[in-house]
C-alpha cells in the first residue's frame, strides 16, 4: 500500500467514525482509545466495540441473520435486567453472551502493525492478531474473556435464579476486566509514537 492509499483509507475511516459518532453508534467506553489511536501517525481505526453483554434469540443454531437482540448492554448489569429482556422472547434459543472489546486497526506498515500488536498483547489483549495482509494491513485487538451460555428456549428460561445470577456475575467480570484492559492500553498508547 502506498502512503497515499494509506492516507486515503484513513481519511475515509475517520469520516465514517465521525458520522457514526454523530448518530450515537459508537460505544462511549471505546471513544477515548479510538481517538488516541487515530492521532498516531501510521494508524486508523475501523469497526470496534467496547465489550458488551447480549441476550440473543436465535431461531436455530447458526442462523445469525434470523437472530434477534433482546438486550445489549455495554456495562455491567443486574439479574433483573436480563430477566426483563427475556420476557420479549418468543421462539428459538436464548443465549447470554459476554464479549470483550474488539478494535480493528489499519496499519501503514508491518512494522507499525507489529508494534501495535505487541503493545496490545502486553496490556492483556492476548487474542490480538493480523487479520489482513492484502491491500490493507488490518489488525484485530481482542481478548480471551467471554461467556456464551444457552439459558432458555421458546420464551422460557431454563435457569434457576441462582444460576442466572452466577452467569450475570461472570458476564459482569468480563466487562470489568475489559474496562481495565482498555485503561492500560490507553495509558500505554500515550507514549506509543516514541517507539516507532
Amino acid at each position: 500500500m502506498t502512503k497515499k492509499e494509506f492516507f486515503d483509507a484513513k481519511e475515509i475511516a475517520l469520516k465514517s467514525l465521525m458520522e457514526a459518532s454523530i448518530e450515537g453508534k459508537v460505544d462511549e467506553g471505546i471513544v477515548s482509545i479510538l481517538d488516541q489511536i487515530n492521532k498516531i501517525q501510521g494508524f486508523y481505526t475501523s469497526s470496534s466495540c467496547a465489550g458488551r453483554i447480549v441476550l440473543l434469540e436465535i431461531p436455530q443454531i447458526g442462523d445469525k441473520r434470523g437472530a434477534t437482540f433482546l438486550g445489549i448492554w455495554h456495562r455491567t448489569i443486574e439479574t433483573h435486567e436480563l430477566q426483563t429482556a427475556a420476557t420479549k422472547a418468543t421462539t428459538g434459543f436464548l443465549w447470554l453472551l459476554a464479549q470483550a472489546p474488539i478494535v480493528h486497526i489499519g496499519a501503514e506498515t508491518l512494522q507499525h502493525a507489529e508494534k501495535m500488536l505487541k503493545t496490545a498483547i502486553s496490556c492483556g489483549f492476548k487474542n490480538s492478531a493480523v487479520k489482513s495482509l492484502g491491500k490493507k494491513i488490518i489488525i484485530e485487538i481482542c481478548s480471551t474473556e467471554r461467556l456464551d451460555a444457552p439459558i432458555g428456549r421458546d420464551g422460557c428460561l431454563f435457569c434457576e435464579e441462582k444460576h442466572l445470577s452466577l452467569l450475570v456475575e461472570i458476564s459482569n467480570e468480563v466487562i470489568k476486566r475489559s474496562q481495565e484492559k482498555i485503561g492500560r492500553f490507553t495509558n500505554k498508547l500515550g507514549n506509543f509514537s516514541d517507539f516507532l
